[in-house]
């Protein structure tokens, strides 16, 4: 099964150069009619790494393309930057629920097919959303790092499951590969990585 790669232009990737820049940030919505909606939102906080999502879930948010919504900065002083500082939640829910259903069963970028896993700490799924077999993996993964074609047949479940558990816990922070140095950055061809970045200024002036 290949990699996908349907970060470069979606929400995902520029809510994480967000928070790597310590940007506040509201993406912005359209509804059906193509107007932008001022209810259906997510804020981002990214010197707290918090985040606020608004009339909006996530498979939504996985899935939307660049002409789906737009991004605007915002000042410290922002009403909806006070509200996320008060009642956030952790951005690592945002990048696990997004990157779950970016992935349906498929390897997220960075996240690669001979990979040997361990899980750093037991998240919180109470706010998080889960395979069939999401504790039983959690439970093998944390007691000792395995190969994920091996979690699937210890367990006896289907790798596109533990493809999908594992591409939620990498991209959430919570994964530790063990058989390859940590990549500090998922890594563009020059070309890409300058457009991706032009387009991040452009949206946060707008």
């Amino acid at each position: 099964m290949s990699n996908r790669d349907p970060m470069d232009e979606g929400v995902f990737r520029l809510v994480r150069k967000a928070v790597d820049y310590n940007k506040s940030v509201c993406v912005l919505f359209y509804d059906e009619d193509y107007l932008c909606s001022t209810d259906k939102y997510v804020v981002v906080v990214g010197k707290e790494g918090r985040f606020l999502a608004n009339n909006i879930d996530f498979e939504r948010i996985a899935n939307a393309q660049p002409a789906d919504f737009r991004i605007k900065a915002l000042k410290d002083t922002s009403p909806l930057v006070k509200e996320v500082e008060k009642r956030g939640r952790s951005i690592d829910e945002f990048y696990w629920q997004t990157a779950f259903h970016m992935s349906n069963g498929e390897l997220l970028e960075g996240c690669k097919e001979d990979d040997v896993v361990n899980i750093k700490q037991w998240p919180n799924f109470t706010r998080l959303i889960r395979t069939p077999n999401t504790y039983r993996i959690t439970a093998l993964l944390t007691e000792r790092a395995t190969s994920l074609d091996m979690v699937a047949r210890l367990l006896e479940v289907q790798l596109s499951e533990v493809h999908q558990y594992y591409s939620a816990a990498y991209h959430a922070g919570y994964a530790e590969v063990l058989n390859r140095p940590p990549e500090k950055d998922i890594q563009f061809t020059t070309h890409h990585a300058i457009d991706i970045i032009k387009k991040l200024i452009s949206r946060f002036r707008g």
